[in-house]
């Protein structure tokens, strides 16, 4: 029996059992991943501030470069650029960040199950991939694959490469706006250094492989 159990190994799940942990309740954390951190669900752009606030201090494994710049760019390859540097943004490696949530929340004494999937809510608790589990409450912080098992409507699709090429610079995002390409949403590029990053590309009913290749043949 537990006083609560939260579907989802992922930041806000792992967040949200060390919270319930801190005040002194059982919890028992589901990932239905072999890990806590994979895949990598995002390209890690973040502000330090944000961090803050979460109490988390990126350690040396998670920080990967700090941003100084932004480039927008139009369909029609004009271009804005943003100085980011009073912002405090910075690249982070996601799959460390989880890693480091899901320490403090066993620090805290929460619970962490992996290889385990939420199935349905029973009477007296949760069925799960592994039998069943009693608990006092529920928290479904399973995201956008929530959503998508139930329905596709409001899903943008997303494609997300990690590049190696020498037109990433270090220090600088770049954000490519074309509705056409790229319906209700952008590409864009996030340096985890020189030379390395995240590509990704995302809109409404888009073939995300051809736009992805697309947009790599264009740099």
């Amino acid at each position: 029996m537990y006083d609560a159990v939260v579907a989802g190994g992922s930041i806000s799940g792992l967040l949200a059992a060390r919270e319930i942990a801190k005040r002194g309740h059982s919890v028992l954390v589901l990932e239905e991943g072999f890990e806590v951190g994979s895949p990598e669900h995002c390209g890690g752009l973040v502000s330090k501030n944000a961090l803050k606030e979460l109490e988390i201090e990126p350690s040396e494994k998670t920080f990967d470069s700090e941003i100084e710049c932004a480039k927008v760019f139009s369909p029609d390859g004009k271009e804005i650029t943003i100085n980011s540097k009073k912002q405090q943004i910075i690249v982070i490696n996601r799959r460390e960040l989880d890693k480091q949530a899901a320490r403090q929340a066993r620090d805290c004494g929460a619970e962490i199950s992996v290889k385990t999937s939420f199935q349905e809510k029973i009477d007296n608790g949760i069925r799960t991939s592994n039998g069943n589990i009693e608990c006092k409450f529920f928290v479904d912080c399973r995201g956008v694959s929530r959503l998508a098992n139930k329905e596709r409507e409001g899903i943008l699709l997303t494609a997300h490469y990690e590049v190696y090429t020498d037109w990433i610079k270090k220090g600088q995002v770049e954000v490519y706006f074309d509705q056409e390409k790229y319906p209700e949403f952008f590409a864009w590029i996030i340096p985890s250094g020189e030379g390395v990053g995240k590509i990704g590309v995302s809109g409404r009913g888009i073939n995300t492989t051809e736009r992805m290749d697309e947009f790599l043949r264009s740099k």
